[in-house]
C-alpha cells in the first residue's frame, strides 16, 4: 500500500510546477507576477533545470528598467536586460503605443551572461505621469525557453529655461533685467547668472545666485554702456551638477538680445485688456491707463512702461506701478513731449517678481481720443 498522499504529485514534469523563493513567485510553464512592479510576466522553459528566482536583476531575463525618462528629450536609457541563462537568447523590446517613440535596439542577440542597455526617443508632445510609457520585452532561444513581461517608467516633462533679458542700458550705464524659469529639475538646487564683459577688463564679472526656480536679477555697472556683454546661465541640481546651461552675447545699447520668452505662470494672473486715455494738451503729453485682470491668485502688480521712441527723448521713458487690485489705472504726464510715438506695455507681475502677462500699444500723444487692448 503506497503512502503517498494525493496532492503529491512528486516528480511531475518541469514544466508544470511553481516555486516560490525569496516572496517570489515563478512560474514555468505558465503565467507568473515578477517583482513589486505587478507587471505581467510569462516564462515557458521545457528544459531548463535550474530557475533563478529573486528579483527581476537575477530572473531569467535580468531586467532593470530606469525610473523615468523625459517628453521630446532625445535619446536615453530605458532599461537594461541581462541574459542569465546557459543559451543565447534574443531580446526584443516594443512600447505598447508606438505613437509615444522608438525603441533601440529593438532585437538583439544576447549571450549568455551578457546585457545590453535598451534606450528610448519619446516624442514630444507624450503625456507625461506615473507609468506613462509602457513597454514589453520578450526573450527566446528558439527552442525550448520563451520569456514575456511588461514593464512601465514614469514620464517626466524635460528641463527646461525661459529666461528674457531686458537691457535697459542708458546714460553710459550698462543696466539689465533677467527674468528666468526653470521646470522639469526635479532635485533642483539654484540658478547663477553670470555677466562677463568682454571690452572692458576693469568692469570684472559679476555672478548672482538664486535657490528659487523663477525670479528677477538686475546688474548696473556705470561707465559700461555700449560695451558686450556674455550673460550666461547656469542651472545646478542637488548633486552640485549642471543640468542647464546658456550662454548669451549683447551689447549694453538699450536693444534686447535675440531669444527672449515669456515665462508662463497657468495658475497665475492674466491680462484681459487695457485702454490708454490720451488728455495730452498744450505739448504736455498726459495718459491714462486702466486695466483689468483675471486669476488674482499669485497677483503681486502691474506695471505699466511709457516709452519714449524718439532720438535722444530717452528721459521721458517712464515706468508705473499699481498693486493689489486686479482693476486700476496709473498715470503718465511729461511735458515737451506732444506729437512724440510712444510704446505703452502694461505688465502682470506675480509673486516670484516675474512678469507672467503683457500687452503693448503704440500711440502718437496728443493724435487720438483712446487706443484699447486688445485691438
Amino acid at each position: 500500500m503506497s503512502d503517498r498522499r494525493p496532492d503529491d504529485r512528486g516528480s511531475a514534469a518541469l514544466s508544470r510546477r511553481t516555486f516560490v523563493a525569496g516572496g517570489l513567485l515563478v512560474g514555468v510553464g505558465g503565467a507568473m507576477m515578477l517583482g513589486d512592479s505587478y507587471a505581467f510576466s510569462q516564462t515557458v522553459a521545457s528544459r531548463v533545470t535550474n530557475v533563478a528566482t529573486a528579483e527581476d536583476e537575477s530572473a531569467l531575463l535580468g531586467v532593470s528598467p530606469v525610473s523615468s525618462v523625459e517628453a521630446g528629450g532625445g535619446e536615453t536609457p530605458l532599461v537594461t536586460v541581462t541574459n542569465n541563462t546557459a543559451t543565447v537568447l534574443t531580446v526584443s523590446t516594443a512600447l505598447a503605443d508606438s505613437s509615444q517613440g522608438s525603441v533601440t535596439p529593438a532585437s538583439s542577440s544576447l549571450e549568455s551572461g551578457a546585457s545590453n542597455t535598451v534606450s528610448v526617443s519619446v516624442a514630444g508632445g507624450s503625456a507625461t505621469g506615473t507609468n506613462a510609457l509602457s513597454f514589453g520585452i520578450t526573450a527566446t532561444d528558439g527552442e525550448g525557453i520563451s520569456i514575456s513581461m511588461t514593464r512601465s517608467v514614469d514620464i517626466v516633462k524635460p528641463a527646461s529655461l525661459v529666461r528674457s533679458i531686458r537691457d535697459q542700458s542708458r546714460n553710459n550705464n550698462a543696466e539689465y533685467q533677467v527674468t528666468y524659469q526653470v521646470s522639469g529639475v526635479d532635485t533642483f538646487d539654484s540658478i547663477t547668472v553670470t555677466f562677463e564683459n568682454l571690452d572692458l577688463g576693469w568692469v570684472g564679472d559679476v555672478t548672482k545666485s538664486w535657490t528659487d526656480t523663477e525670479g528677477v536679477i538686475t546688474y548696473s555697472r556705470g561707465g559700461a554702456a555700449n560695451s558686450e556683454y556674455l550673460i550666461t546661465f547656469d542651472v545646478y541640481d542637488a548633486s552640485g551638477s549642471i543640468v542647464l546651461s546658456e550662454s548669451v552675447t549683447d551689447i549694453a545699447d538699450g536693444d534686447e538680445p535675440p531669444g527672449n520668452q515669456q515665462p508662463t505662470d497657468p495658475d497665475g494672473p492674466r491680462l484681459e485688456s487695457f485702454t490708454v486715455t490720451d488728455e495730452t494738451l498744450h505739448n504736455n503729453t498726459d495718459y491714462t491707463v486702466t486695466y483689468e485682470l483675471s486669476n488674482p491668485d499669485r497677483f503681486e502688480e502691474v506695471r505699466v512702461t511709457f516709452e519714449n521712441t524718439e532720438p535722444n527723448k530717452s528721459w521721458a521713458t517712464r515706468t508705473e506701478t499699481a498693486g493689489a487690485f486686479t482693476t486700476g489705472s496709473v498715470t503718465y504726464e511729461q511735458g515737451g513731449t506732444e506729437g512724440d510715438t510712444y510704446e505703452i506695455t502694461v505688465d502682470v507681475v506675480n509673486t516670484s517678481g516675474i512678469v507672467v502677462d503683457s500687452g503693448t500699444v503704440t500711440h502718437v500723444a496728443g493724435s487720438d481720443g483712446t487706443v484699447s487692448f486688445p485691438e
